[in-house]
C-alpha cells in the first residue's frame, strides 16, 4: 500500500479439492431448489426458492471464509469438518421437496448441524486473532440452537425461528468491528476469487445439465432446437461473466483489500454472488420448462424466471462494479440495458411459442455482449481500466 502505510497482505493459494467437492453438493442442493421454479412458478414459489437458498448460502460463505483464513493446510480434523458439512448439506438437500412439511424437521437438524462445525475453528482461534467470545457463538451457536429447536416446533412458528436464524448470520456479517485490520492482512483474495469463480462455473455447468435433461424427457425436433438456442443462451451468459465481469472482479477485489475496504470486499464476495448465483438459477429454471414446452406457448411463470434471472445476474454485476470503485457512467451502458430490456421477454412470451422467446433471449445477450465490449474499448481508449483507480 503507496502512502498508507505498508501492510503484509498474503495471497495466492488455490481452492484445495475437498472444497471443491463440497460444492458438488452445494450445487446439488441448489439443483433441488431450482427444480421448483420448472413449470408456471407463481411468486409463492419465487419466494420459497429464495428462503431455502437462503440458509445453504451462508453455509457456503462460513465455510468459504473459514477455510480462506485458517484452511492453508487442510489437516484431519477439517478434513473430517467438512465431510461432516457435507452430510449436512446432503441432508438438507434430500429434505427440500418437503422443506415446509414432513421433512422439515430433517432441514432443520442439516442447518443446525453445519453451523455448529464451522464455528469450531473459530473458537479455537479466536484467542490468537483477538475475537471475542461471544462473535463466533451469537454468530453460528445462536442460528444453530434456533434451527434445532425449529425441529421441535410446529409451523407457523418453525419458520419464524428459520427466518431469524438467517437474519442473524446476514445482519451480524455487516459488522466487522474491531477485526477489520486482521482480516485485511490475513483474507487471501486470491482464493475467495476462485471460491466464487469456481461456484459459478459449477453452476453453469448444472445449468446445462438442466437443458439436457428436459431433452432427454421432451425428445421432439423443437425440443431438439430449443435445446440448442438454451444451451447457446447459458454459454453467452458465461461469457458475459468470465470475459468481462471476471476480470474486473479478480482486480477489483485485490484493490479493495489494498484500500483496507473490507466491508466492500465483504459484499462483493459474499452478499452479492447471493443474487449472482440466484439469477443463473432462475434462468435456467426458465429455459429447462421452455425446452419442455418447445412448440407451445411459454408458461408465464417461466418467462419471468428467465427474464428475472437476467436481471438479477445484470444487477449483481453493476452493484459489485460500484463496490470496486468504478464510476456509474462506465458501467451504464451495459448496466442500464442489462436491468431493463429483459423485461420485454414476459409480454413477449404471451404471444409467441416457447422456443421463439428463447431465440430473443439468445438476440438479447448477443447485444449484451456487444455492449459490454464496446464499454470496455471505451474505457481503454480514455484510459481506464474495468476497475477504477484509487
Amino acid at each position: 500500500m503507496s502512502g498508507r502505510g505498508e501492510v503484509v497482505i498474503r495471497g495466492g493459494r488455490r481452492a484445495h479439492w475437498l472444497e471443491l467437492v463440497f460444492d458438488l453438493v452445494m450445487v446439488g442442493y441448489l439443483g433441488q431448489v431450482a427444480h421448483l421454479l420448472h413449470g408456471d412458478p407463481g411468486w409463492t414459489d419465487a419466494l420459497v426458492f429464495f428462503a431455502l437458498f437462503a440458509p445453504a448460502w451462508w453455509a457456503w460463505v462460513n465455510m468459504t471464509l473459514t477455510l480462506n483464513l485458517f484452511g492453508a493446510r487442510i489437516t484431519p480434523l477439517l478434513w473430517a469438518a467438512v465431510t461432516v458439512a457435507m452430510l449436512a448439506m446432503g441432508i438438507m438437500a434430500a429434505a427440500v421437496p418437503e422443506a415446509f412439511g414432513e421433512r422439515a424437521w430433517a432441514f432443520a437438524v442439516g442447518n443446525a448441524a453445519i453451523r455448529l462445525i464451522w464455528m469450531l475453528p473459530w473458537l479455537a482461534k479466536r484467542r490468537s486473532i483477538g475475537l471475542p467470545l461471544w462473535r463466533p457463538i451469537v454468530y453460528s451457536g445462536l442460528p444453530a440452537m434456533l434451527w434445532l429447536v425449529s425441529a421441535f416446533v410446529p409451523s407457523p412458528g418453525r419458520f419464524v425461528l428459520w427466518a431469524v436464524a438467517i437474519a442473524v448470520e446476514v445482519v451480524l456479517l455487516g459488522f466487522l468491528g474491531s477485526q477489520t485490520g486482521w482480516l485485511q492482512r490475513t483474507l487471501d483474495v486470491d482464493h475467495l476469487f476462485e471460491r466464487v469463480s469456481l461456484l459459478v462455473v459449477i453452476v453453469f455447468g448444472e445449468s446445462i445439465l438442466a437443458a439436457i435433461t428436459e431433452i432427454d424427457a421432451h425428445w421432439t425436433l423443437a425440443g431438439g432446437v430449443t435445446a440448442t438456442l438454451a444451451f447457446l443462451a447459458i454459454s453467452l451468459l458465461a461469457w458475459v461473466f468470465f470475459q468481462y465481469a471476471s476480470g474486473s472482479a479478480e482486480a477489483g477485489l485485490r484493490r479493495l483489500q489494498t484500500d483496507g475496504r473490507i466491508g466492500a470486499l465483504r459484499d462483493a464476495v459474499m452478499y452479492l454472488p447471493f443474487l449472482l448465483i440466484a439469477g443463473i438459477a432462475l434462468f435456467a429454471a426458465g429455459l429447462g420448462t421452455a425446452v419442455a414446452e418447445a412448440g407451445h406457448e411459454l408458461a408465464p411463470g417461466a418467462a419471468w424466471c428467465i427474464a428475472g434471472g437476467i436481471v438479477l445476474f445484470y444487477l449483481a454485476s453493476v452493484v459489485e462494479s460500484l463496490r470496486y470503485g468504478m464510476l456509474w457512467r462506465d458501467v451504464a451502458l451495459w448496466g442500464i440495458p442489462g436491468v431493463t430490456l429483459p423485461w420485454a421477454l414476459v409480454p413477449l412470451a404471451a404471444a409467441v411459442s416457447a422456443e421463439i422467446v428463447v431465440i430473443a433471449v439468445v438476440m438479447l445477450l448477443v447485444v449484451m455482449t456487444g455492449l459490454a465490449e464496446a464499454n470496455r474499448r471505451r474505457l481503454r481508449a480514455n484510459g481506464r481500466s474495468m476497475v477504477a483507480p484509487g
